[in-house]
Parts: structure tokens; sequence; C-alpha cells
């Protein structure tokens, strides 16, 4: 539930940015969440934690998948002084990994966009599963 709060506060300025807002901004209260590692994984690790969460996001009709490390345990996690975890947008196209501009450090690095972007296509692919798996919940706001 953590991850879902998380995921909101990170993707509704981006969903205002794109003229939702208001009533047409419907969200369900839980988001469809993945647990993945770099040990487990079959496809090139993109990310430079070892572990995270995929999580995929429906906004406005458009599906978006999010990347988060886990939450720190080494910093204070109480009401009114917590340390969100890190997320990052995970896209096969350029422009919305312009969205992840301030936890780019998520990303393993890379010498050229096509690197990135290949290596998020797979992960990119299981998120989007994620929503179309995911039960219909009624909207909230």
């Amino acid at each position: 539930m953590h991850l879902a709060a998380a995921t909101f506060a990170f993707a509704a300025p981006l969903a205002i940015a794109q003229g939702v807002h208001g009533d047409a901004l419907r969200l369900v209260s839980t988001f469809p969440e993945l647990e993945i590692n770099r040990a487990t994984s079959e496809h090139e690790w993109p990310f430079s934690v070892d572990s995270g969460t995929l999580s995929c996001v429906s906004l406005n009709g458009r599906e978006m998948v999010f990347f988060a490390e886990p939450w720190r345990d080494d910093v204070p996690q109480e009401l009114g002084n917590m340390t969100l975890p890190r997320m990052a947008v995970v896209s096969t196209n350029p422009l919305a990994l312009l969205a992840s501009f301030e936890d780019r450090a998520l990303y393993l690095p890379f010498d050229t966009l096509e690197t990135l972007v290949g290596r998020l296509a797979p992960f990119e692919e299981m998120g989007l599963a994620l929503c179309d798996e995911a039960s219909p919940q009624p909207d909230e706001l």
C-alpha cells in the first residue's frame, strides 16, 4: 500500500501535465505490483539496485509502468518523517523517461539511449501485463 501512495504521488503530476484533472482523474486504491530482483531475472537487469517492485498505473486510459526500490529500513519511517523509495518510469518511449530525471540513478549506467530502452523493454512488457491481469476495481478519488 505504501508503494501505491508513492506511485500516485509520482504519477498524478504527470497526469495533470497531460491535461487530466478533476473528475477525469480516476484512480483505484491499489495498483498491481510485482516484486523483481536481479538474481532471478532472465533479462539484462536495467536497474542500479538488486531488487524492487514493478507497478502498473492506469491514468485516463493510459497505462504506465514504474519501478521502485525497496523501502529503506536504515532511516526513520514515521509519519511526517518518511523517506519514500525512489521511482523510475519503465518505458520504451524515450520522452517518458524524462519523468524519471530526478531518480535517473535508479537506471544502471548506459552509453546510449538505445541501450537503456533495450534493457527496459522486457520489464515494460511485464509491467503492462500486470494491468491486463488486474481485476477491475471501483474508482475512487
